[in-house]
């Protein structure tokens, strides 16, 4: 009677374990935090420091209704998404004020790169910034540098908007 329960236990141990050896062999370890974003970082064109923008900030892209990014107060940067196919994102920035506002146009040039990590993992797009355009009628902005070409995973910062300082 022992000898049956311990062939019996034995049995169910074996297959228990190659169960999990199975489901172990099959786990899909993708990134977790799979968002690439554009990462821009504000700063003054006088001394080249951190500038909070005091006034509000909406970003979106044009030719659509998408609201990228909407009304930042007090920062000193923000994450853009970018579109995976095109070959430029055009970005509004309009910022505002209770006295003025000022709309300025941002166009940044890329290549993108399809990136998989896994066939059962979803198809993440990596950038590489070939140029960027600034139209700013209000010369609201003093220019604008590419720090780092390449978007991909992370917080590295890819590009700083020089602002005149306020009055």
């Amino acid at each position: 009677m022992q000898r049956g329960r311990q062939r019996k236990l034995f049995a169910f141990l074996l297959a228990a374990s190659l169960l999990t050896g199975f489901i172990s062999c099959e786990s899909i370890d993708c990134t977790v935090d799979n968002v690439v974003t554009l990462n821009v970082g504000f700063y003054s064109s006088d001394d080249g420091s951190a500038f909070l923008l005091t006034d509000t900030l909406t970003v979106t892209a044009a030719g659509t209704d998408s609201v990228l990014y909407n009304r930042g107060i007090g920062i000193a940067t923000v994450s853009l998404p970018m579109s995976y196919w095109q070959e430029a994102d055009t970005l509004l920035l309009h910022f505002a004020n209770p006295d003025e506002t000022h709309d300025v146009t941002l166009i940044v040039g890329k290549q993108n790169t399809p990136h998989f990590e896994s066939p059962d993992c979803p198809t993440t797009m990596f950038h590489e910034i070939t140029g960027t355009t600034l139209v700013d009628p209000t010369g609201y902005i003093d220019s604008v540098g590419v720090t780092k070409n390449s978007v991909r995973y992370g917080s590295q910062e890819n590009i700083k908007i020089y602002l005149h300082p306020a009055d």
